[in-house]
């Protein structure tokens, strides 16, 4: 089921494709032209957004398939966008948590990270928090502003509530509220990615614990 969000002074709409757990703005054309080549190659480790940006990348694959592989691993936004992995941790007995994130661009060069403690609660409000803070410091970094987000995270329940894909429970509904209006805000790209691609996200929160 897709869903359609509308951006502040925004006139294109932003959808959750069926292929992907991606939250993006589109052009119908080359989104389409996307979803094919994901359809027909789908052990591509392009996203569909990396494929809208820069619909070139998919040029060189060959019988030999050697851009692609199965292999789960971090891989650097396409040129003019930067992406943000964040993490949430908390001890067991939920007494005090982390959250971390890191910004890199298409380089794969480190520009910002945190590292913080956060109070008690569940282990969904660190990851909550962690997503939060991360689109707050993209979204106030004015040496952002020429560049679109990429944010991963690897919590599915923080994704789908953000994504609207099921409902949050009404204690948590102002934090993910926020975070969507920071997401259509500025254009968000928003997916949920396998743990083993967030290992460094998931490093700092832990560091933020203390």
């Amino acid at each position: 089921m897709g869903l359609i969000l509308k951006a502040k002074g925004q006139n294109q709409p932003l959808e959750n494709n069926r292929l992907e757990p991606v939250l993006m703005f589109h052009n119908p054309t080359a989104t389409h032209i996307a979803l094919w080549f994901k359809a027909k190659f789908p052990d591509s480790l392009y996203f569909v957004d990396d494929l809208i940006a820069d619909p070139s990348v998919g040029d060189g694959l060959s019988a030999s398939k050697r851009r692609f592989s199965k292999q789960q691993v971090w891989e650097a936004p396409p040129i003019g966008f930067l992406k943000l992995n964040v993490d949430g941790a908390m001890v067991s007995n939920g007494s005090k948590g982390g959250i971390g994130g890191i910004v890199r661009n298409n380089l794969g060069v480190c520009l910002v990270t945190f590292s913080l403690p956060i109070g008690p609660g569940p282990p969904i409000m660190a990851e909550l928090e962690a997503i939060f803070h991360g689109l707050s410091v993209f979204s106030s970094n004015h040496g952002f502003k020429k560049f679109r987000l990429i944010l991963e995270t690897d919590c599915s329940v923080a994704f789908e509530w953000i994504s609207n894909s099921t409902p949050c429970p009404t204690a948590f509904e102002p934090l993910v509220r926020r975070c969507r209006d920071i997401i259509a805000s500025f254009s968000v790209v928003f997916r949920h990615v396998p743990r083993e691609i967030n290992m460094a996200a998931d490093s700092l929160a832990k560091e933020g614990i203390g």
